[in-house]
């Protein structure tokens, strides 16, 4: 992707870069919702806040996270919670738990993310299941409905992609974390990301920055949004 053009979106200020997704929701009749990688919750509570009451998917692999999650979503009978990860393929794995929670990964994780954020150091592991996208298609998504998928997966973006080939029919907008150094060991740069998805017909319309190394200004991560591409 043209530096230029990186430049050029990353000027939206942060405040902008909401907007949009509220926006595109609203604009392309999205009435479903996936957030992978929830945490506690977080996205689908500024979601409701902005005026969204369409029906919410999470999914959080994190035990003690999506205990929170769990606890959020039984007093919204329009979002749901599933206790997993999801990847490429149905297997079980090893979660590194980073001190901050929201670093957490599948991977090992590379010095130059520890440099920037001390706290991201991990300091445990569970296990977790991990699933496909597509596996779940039949019992969580209705054919008539049109999806937004946000994916914070800290390196697994491509692998949760790769599961949901059959999903993305459904997906009118993607909203993706993406790095552009190596944070993780084995995980893609923007530039994987964007031509992935710029063979299935999303176009990256937004970027805002995510995780910035605070010593130097770096930005080390950016919030990216894809809308598919019409005609």
């Amino acid at each position: 992707m043209a530096t230029s053009l990186i430049h050029r979106i990353l000027g939206r200020p942060a405040s902008d870069h909401e907007e949009l997704g509220s926006r595109l929701l609203r604009e392309r009749g999205i009435n479903l919702v996936l957030d992978v990688g929830a945490n506690e919750g977080w996205f689908g509570v500024r979601l409701r806040a902005s005026g969204y009451r369409g029906r919410i998917v999470s999914f959080e692999p994190l035990e003690e996270m999506f205990g929170k999650l769990e606890s959020r979503t039984e007093l919204d009978d329009r979002w749901e919670s599933f206790h997993l990860a999801l990847g490429s393929e149905a297997r079980t794995a090893t979660l590194n738990i980073a001190g901050n929670w929201a670093s957490s990964s599948l991977l090992p994780m590379n010095p130059r993310h520890r440099i920037a954020e001390p706290r991201s150091e991990y300091v445990g592991s569970e296990q977790c299941e991990v699933v496909t996208l597509d596996s779940l298609q039949e019992r969580l998504i209705d054919p008539s409905e049109r999806a937004y998928l946000k994916l914070d997966v800290q390196g697994s973006e491509l692998e949760v992609l790769k599961g949901a080939g059959d999903v993305l029919d459904q997906v009118e907008v993607i909203q993706a974390e993406l790095s552009l150094l190596p944070l993780y060991d084995g995980a893609p740069l923007l530039g994987s990301v964007v031509g992935y998805l710029d063979e299935r017909r999303f176009g990256l319309v937004g970027l805002t920055p995510a995780f910035v190394d605070k010593s130097t200004g770096t930005i080390l991560q950016v919030d990216g949004i894809f809308t598919r591409i019409i005609g």
